[in-house]
């Protein structure tokens, strides 16, 4: 055993230094918070755009502000809530939802430090029941729907049910010595405007540089705008962004082969899942526009999770990575919960991107569509 053991230790640390000499080096990172753990919340949506703004805050105001996801995915049952009702539970409700989800609920309901709404309470429910709250919350909705005409204090009655379980946010706050409410603290800490966010795809099915509702699930109202882009710009968009000191998010299939980032850290566009974890430089299959389209047409590719990309970097053989910072939390990964994804796995499985107006060449300013997120919830 002794001897096994040693040649398996021999192994590992042999292993671990092919890791340490293969690392990408980073070419740009962005100063973002630490990294968060959503648990079994499926609110990445809210993880990641948070973490977005607070990336902005930190640039623009020197402010290092821990907000509250929680507080945003509250709102954002709220909404789906009333929409389920409305459509007499024909549309979708569960806890996915995109980066105009979180945009639009901070703009209307505005924000909280998370010390005063702590995600660890949902992350903890998360984590420990068979149940997750989203179900919890449909489960009380078809309730309601099954007796015509509908109590009208359902809406009332729905709160309460979040909130027994997630906590209560408070009304008024104090930070930092000064009272604010949700809608001031947005107001006059963050000088948030979901209007300085775009979000850009890039699929064949609809003609390039114009705007359209991409026909994902958690689109959930089909009316939120996509910059439709080639292939090539949508990465290049990607890249100028972190190069010009800013962050973006990411849409992303992350249960598609190649996805190795809670092993290895390492997402690259291969046909299995790749044996060499700790070689970022193995050999990728090449990308194109149809191939992507066939993936996405066949719903191999979907919208699973929503990531903070905070930096690119590159391999010893000139590869192309970028840096997320992942909310599957700080033990996800070789990395501390930072993913390396290769420019391969990035064109085929993004779904989308939204990006601060700030880093955008003037022409996609042009083509953007200049509405505020969620504008019909």
């Amino acid at each position: 055993m002794r001897k096994i053991y040693s040649a398996v230790l021999f192994i590992t640390l042999a292993n671990f230094a092919i890791a340490q000499k293969s690392e990408p080096v980073t070419l740009k990172k962005v100063p973002v918070e630490t990294v968060k753990y959503q648990g079994g919340t499926n609110t990445c949506w809210s993880f990641s755009t948070t973490s977005l703004i607070e990336t902005g805050v930190i640039q623009n105001d020197k402010k290092d502000i821990d907000l509250s996801e929680l507080f945003t995915a509250r709102n954002l049952y709220i909404e789906k809530a009333k929409r389920y009702i409305l459509s007499n539970g024909t549309t979708l409700f569960e806890a996915g939802g995109l980066s105009h989800d979180a945009l639009y609920g901070i703009q209307k309901y505005g924000a909280i430090p998370n010390e005063f709404y702590s995600r660890e309470k949902g992350v903890k429910f998360s984590d420990s029941s068979p149940i997750q709250l989203d179900q919890v919350l449909k489960s009380y909705l078809d309730s309601v729907l099954k007796t015509k005409p509908i109590d009208p204090n359902w809406l009332a009655g729905f709160i309460k049910k979040h909130d027994d379980i997630a906590g209560t946010p408070p009304e008024h706050f104090t930070w930092q010595g000064k009272e604010y409410t949700p809608l001031t603290f947005e107001q006059e800490v963050l000088k948030f405007n979901p209007d300085d966010y775009v979000t850009i795809t890039s699929f064949t099915h609809h003609p390039f540089y114009q705007n359209f509702a991409l026909e994902i699930p958690d689109n959930f109202l089909m009316a939120e705008k996509y910059l439709n882009v080639p292939l090539n710009e949508l990465i290049d968009i990607a890249k100028s962004t972190v190069e010009k000191g800013y962050s973006l998010v990411v849409d992303m299939d992350v249960s598609n082969n190649g996805w190795n980032c809670g092993q290895s850290s390492y997402a690259l566009f291969e046909k299995d899942r790749f044996s060499n974890v700790n070689n970022p430089d193995t050999t990728e299959m090449a990308y194109s526009p149809q191939l992507r389209q066939q993936l996405f047409e066949t719903l191999e590719t979907q919208d699973d999770h929503l990531i903070h990309v905070a930096g690119i970097a590159k391999s010893k053989n000139g590869k192309l990575f970028f840096i997320l910072k992942d909310s599957m939390g700080k033990n996800y990964g070789r990395y501390n919960g930072f993913d390396y994804v290769s420019e391969s796995y990035f064109a085929i499985n993004t779904i989308s991107i939204t990006v601060p107006k700030k880093a955008l060449d003037q022409k996609y300013l042009t083509l953007s569509v200049d509405s505020k997120p969620g504008r019909n919830l």
